[in-house]
C-alpha cells in the first residue's frame, strides 16, 4: 500500500531529476588545471572567471578579487558567495572561497599536516602505526555516525565502518555510538552524552569523529556543561557536518511542497519531525547556541567540489543549491565549519565514501588530529598566567609552536 501512496511523489522526483540533468547538460564546461590549497586540481568549471581563479598562481589577482584572508572573519559569508554565484558562476565562488580559506593560518597548518599524513600513509601504513604507538593507550575514539547508518551505511559510508577499521589497524581503541538510525538531533544528542560520560569513566582522553548529521548531534551534546567542561574531552573531527542543517530539506518545507517530505518519510519509515530536525530552519538557531570548549581541538574535514567533480549521488542536490553558493551536495560549505582547524578536501563532495583514496585520507586524519591536539596543549601551557612573554606579549616558544615549520 505504501508504494501506491508514494507513487505520485516518486514520479515527481523523477521529473525533477530529469529537469536537473537537462539543465546540467547545458552548463558550461571549461577544462581547468591548477593547484589550490596544496592540491592538484584537474577538472571542468562553469566559467572563464572560475578557470582564471583556479589556474592563476596564488597571490596573483584573477577574476573577482577578495581582500587578504587572515582569519575566518575575513572570509566571504554565505550571502556574498551566493551573490558571486549569481553574478559570475558557482565555480567562481568556490574557487574564491578556497583561495581565501587556504590563506588562513589554521587552515594552512591543518592542510600541510594532512598532505604530509597522506604521503606517509601511502608510503608505509605500518610505519605510521608504529610512530603513533606511544599514544595508543592515551585515547579512546568515539565514532558518531550519520543519517541512515544502520540501514544504508555500507553504501553511503554513514556508518564510518572503514575509518573505524583503519583506526583499529593503527592500534587505537574505538567505539561506535549506537544512535537511533534516522533519529532526530536532540534525541541522538542524549544518547551521545551518555556515551561520552561512559568514555570519560575509562580515564582516557576522548576524540569524537562525526559524519554528516552526526555533526549537529555532537554540537548539541557539547551544550551540556559537565561534558563541555570535562578535561578528558580532547578532540572533535567534524567530517562534512551539516551543522546549520541542509537547505535541501528547507526547499521542501513550504506548504506547497511539504507533501513530498511527508510521503518520503512514510515511504522510508522515518519520523517527519526527525527529518525536520536537520533542516536549516531548526538547525541554524540550535547551532548558534554552540560554544566550542576551550580545551577541545576541532578539525573540520570538508568536501569542496567544483561542478565537474560532483558525484552521481550529490549532483541533483548540488544543482539545487549551487545558486546559494559553494556546497558539497547537501549543505553550504561555509555552514559546515565549526570553529578551529579545517582540511579542504578538494574534489570531494558530501559523499566522500566515493573517494578512491578515502582509506589513505582516513589514516592521515588521526595523526593530524593528534598533532594539533599536542600543539594546542603546548600553546595553552605557554600562554597560561605567569608565563613570561616578550615585549609583544607572545613568547618565542609560542611563536615556534604556532609555526613549527619556520
Amino acid at each position: 500500500m505504501k508504494y501506491l501512496i508514494t507513487l505520485p511523489a516518486l514520479c515527481a522526483v523523477l521529473l525533477i531529476l530529469a529537469l536537473a540533468r537537462a539543465a546540467d547538460a547545458h552548463a558550461q564546461r571549461l577544462p581547468a588545471v591548477g593547484v589550490l590549497a596544496g592540491m592538484a586540481v584537474n577538472t571542468t568549471v562553469d566559467s572563464r572567471h572560475a578557470k582564471s581563479l583556479l589556474e592563476s598562481p596564488v597571490g596573483t589577482p584573477a577574476g573577482p578579487h577578495w581582500p587578504e584572508c587572515r582569519s575566518r572573519q575575513d572570509a566571504p559569508d554565505a550571502a556574498t558567495l551566493a551573490a558571486i554565484s549569481r553574478d559570475y558562476s558557482p565555480d567562481t565562488a568556490t574557487a574564491l572561497l578556497v583561495r581565501c580559506l587556504a590563506e588562513i593560518p589554521e587552515v594552512a597548518r591543518a592542510q600541510q599536516l594532512f598532505l604530509q599524513g597522506v604521503a606517509e600513509a601511502r608510503a608505509d601504513l605500518t610505519a605510521l602505526a608504529q610512530r603513533l604507538a606511544p599514544q595508543r593507550d592515551d585515547y579512546l575514539l568515539l565514532f558518531v555516525p550519520g543519517w541512515g547508518y544502520a540501514e544504508h551505511g555500507g553504501e553511503t559510508g554513514a556508518d564510518l565502518r572503514r575509518p573505524r577499521e583503519i583506526m583499529s589497524e593503527l592500534g587505537f581503541a574505538n567505539r561506535l555510538v549506537p544512535l537511533v538510525d534516522n533519529g532526530g538531533v536532540e534525541q541522538n544528542a542524549v544518547i551521545l552524552s551518555g556515551a561520552l560520560r561512559a568514555a570519560f569513566a575509562t580515564g582516557k582522553r576522548v576524540i569524537l569523529i562525526s559524519a554528516s548529521s552526526g555533526g549537529p548531534t555532537v554540537a548539541a551534546s557539547l551544550s551540556e556543561s559537565d561534558i563541555a567542561d570535562h578535561e578528558l574531552l580532547a578532540g572533535w573531527l567534524n567530517i562534512c557536518g551539516v551543522l546549520h542543517g541542509s537547505p535541501v530539506i528547507d526547499a521542501f518545507t513550504h506548504w506547497s511542497r511539504a507533501w513530498f517530505l511527508r510521503l518520503l518519510s512514510l515511504f522510508e519509515g522515518w519520523r517527519y519531525e526527525d527529518l525536520l530536525s536537520l533542516s536549516r530552519g531548526q538547525s541554524a538557531p540550535r547551532y548558534r547556541r554552540f560554544r566550542a570548549p576551550p580545551q577541545l581541538t576541532i578539525v573540520n574535514y570538508i568536501g569542496i567540489p567544483f561542478s565537474g567533480q560532483v558525484s552521481d549521488e550529490g549532483r541533483f542536490f548540488y544543482n539545487l543549491l549551487k545558486q546559494q553558493g559553494p556546497n558539497d551536495g547537501l549543505t553550504l560549505v561555509t555552514e559546515a565549519l565549526a570553529p578551529g582547524y579545517t582540511i579542504l578536501a578538494l574534489g570531494s563532495d558530501h559523499f566522500i565514501n566515493d573517494d578512491p583514496a578515502i582509506e589513505l585520507k582516513a589514516a592521515a586524519l588521526l595523526p593530524v588530529m593528534l598533532e594539533l591536539i599536542a600543539e594546542e596543549r603546548q600553546l595553552a601551557l605557554l600562554t597560561a598566567p605567569g608565563h613570561y612573554t616578550g615585549e609583544k606579549g607572545v613568547s618565542a616558544e609560542v611563536e615556534r609552536a604556532r609555526h613549527p615549520e619556520q
